[in-house]
Formats: C-alpha cells, structure tokens, sequence
C-alpha cells in the first residue's frame, strides 16, 4: 500500500464545504512519507478555508491504467494546512514522483510559489484505508484496513 501511494499521484481530496456538504477536488500529491500524503495548493483557495473549518477528509488515489483495471486506493484522515519550511519544499517536491504530463517549469512554479508563500502544503495524516483495488485480485482491500 505504501509503494503505491509513494508512486501514484493523481487523488481526488473530499472535504465539507462552508454549509457542510461533501465537495471535491482533483489534486496531484507530491509526496508520501509513513502514513502521511502532501498535496500542494494556492493559500486562498477555497479548499484551505474549508479544511480549516473542518479537517476530516477522504481521498482517493488512482493508479495508472493496467489494462481494463486501474487501481486505486480510497483513504479517510485528517487535514493539516501549513506553510513548510524551504528545507522541506526542496525534499518535497524532489521526492514526488514524475510526470511526464507535468513539465519541468511548472514543478518550479509551484516550489517557487511554495516558497515565497503564496501556496501551501496540505498534510493528509492517513487514520484510515478504507478500500483499495491494486494490481491483482488478492491484493484487494476492505473497510478498516490499516495497510499504509
């Protein structure tokens, strides 16, 4: 579980809106450390706003395609926005895997706005695996399964 979040980017990050309905965001994390996923985003959008309002999530992340089946990995947890540090944006976006949909100066637009704080980093602490689909039909996984 933990190789497949550390190489597969693509999520979709689930919160509660300022009226308390489910709301959700594509978003491309850039990082995974032990039971911990980072995501990159502009201060004042609006999902800052709502994750501090209410920090329990849910996010999905998906795997490449293999054929007719695509991975993926559904979470729940707990939401922590802050500004990181320079170390820890040169560590970040260096660990993050590449894509090659991303080029090289947008990586570098965003550690710029990282740094300069314009942008923040989400830090998803995994509580929970709540389902998963991986690569081969025993890997699958069921509620309440704590495998990250």
């Amino acid at each position: 579980m933990a190789d497949f979040l550390r190489h597969n980017r693509r999520a979709f990050l689930f919160c509660r809106d300022g009226s308390g309905r489910p709301i959700g965001y594509a978003m491309q994390s850039i990082g995974y450390k032990p039971a911990n996923l980072y995501f990159a985003t502009y201060v004042k959008s609006p999902k800052v706003k709502h994750l501090l309002a209410d920090p329990a999530v849910a996010c999905i992340v998906l795997g490449e395609c293999d054929g007719t089946v695509r991975p993926w990995v559904s979470v729940r947890g707990t939401a922590e926005v802050y500004r990181p540090s320079v170390e820890e944006i040169h560590e970040m976006i260096g660990m993050a895997p590449s894509d090659r949909r991303v080029p090289e100066s947008v990586v570098a637009s965003v550690r710029d706005r990282l740094i300069v704080g314009k942008r923040c980093f989400i830090r998803l602490a995994l509580d929970e695996v709540v389902a998963a689909r991986l690569c081969g039909g025993d890997n699958d996984v069921r509620q309440g399964d704590r495998a990250i």
